[in-house]
């Protein structure tokens, strides 16, 4: 075999090798790619899943929304007959009147939390490649829902002084009879209603721009969603 045989031979080995190498790197990085394809899929999967769940907090949300706002409406009617009463204190109270004097306290907005949480701590937001979606999501969250919850806070305080601090002075709820006939007390305890009477106007008012919010928030949401049925 000659020396140019020889080499000849060796230039197709190596182009061999050469070649499988080639094919070997390329077929490894197919797969890397695929890999890499297929996880970056299921992580947005994953964020997707995670957005029907703030879903559902939020539709949760609106509904207890509804029984808030049955509450506070019904506890203004309450405050409305003793702000009445007090007007003229000497007439009888009337049952209406005892039955607004039994303390019961309406509840106030605290939102479900948890999913939210879980997908901003998973760091799955920018997942979902929809910012204005999720900013409006989590300024929601962030500042809406905050700011509800702080004046809830605020206002659960106001009711709690007057029914549970200043009331009991007035009134003697085991004979269901005034404490005092002191007409200063009597007009101050009027001013103290007539001001917590103001909060639920406003907390009311609260919870309904929230349920405007949130009601567009569920609709963008679903909307989101249908995208990848």
């Amino acid at each position: 075999m000659s020396d140019r045989q020889t080499a000849s031979q060796l230039r197709g080995y190596f182009l061999k090798i050469g070649s499988e190498a080639v094919l070997i790197i390329v077929s490894v990085f197919v797969a890397i790619l695929l890999e890499s394809m297929w996880q970056d899929r299921a992580e947005r999967q994953d964020a997707r899943e995670a957005l029907a769940q703030v879903r559902i907090s939020l539709a949760e949300d609106r509904a207890f929304f509804d029984r808030v706002e049955q509450e506070q409406r019904a506890a203004a009617e309450r405050i409305e007959l003793l702000i009445e009463w007090l007007s003229n204190p000497e007439s009888a109270p009337g049952e209406p009147v005892y039955a607004a004097l039994d303390y019961s306290m309406p509840i106030s907005i605290w939102p479900r939390r948890a999913a939210w949480n879980t997908m901003v701590s998973a760091g799955q937001l920018q997942l979902l490649d929809a910012p204005e979606l999720t900013t409006r999501i989590g300024d929601y969250y962030e500042h809406h829902l905050r700011r509800i919850e702080y004046n809830g806070r605020q206002y659960d305080n106001a009711f709690i002084d007057v029914f549970e601090g200043y009331l009991p002075r007035i009134w003697n709820f085991e004979r269901q009879e005034p404490l005092t006939s002191d007409p200063a007390r009597l007009v101050e305890l009027r001013n103290r209603l007539v001001q917590l009477y103001g909060w639920i106007q406003y907390y009311l008012n609260s919870v309904e721009t929230n349920r405007r919010l949130l009601e567009t928030l569920l609709e963008d949401i679903d909307r989101y969603l249908r995208e990848f049925d």
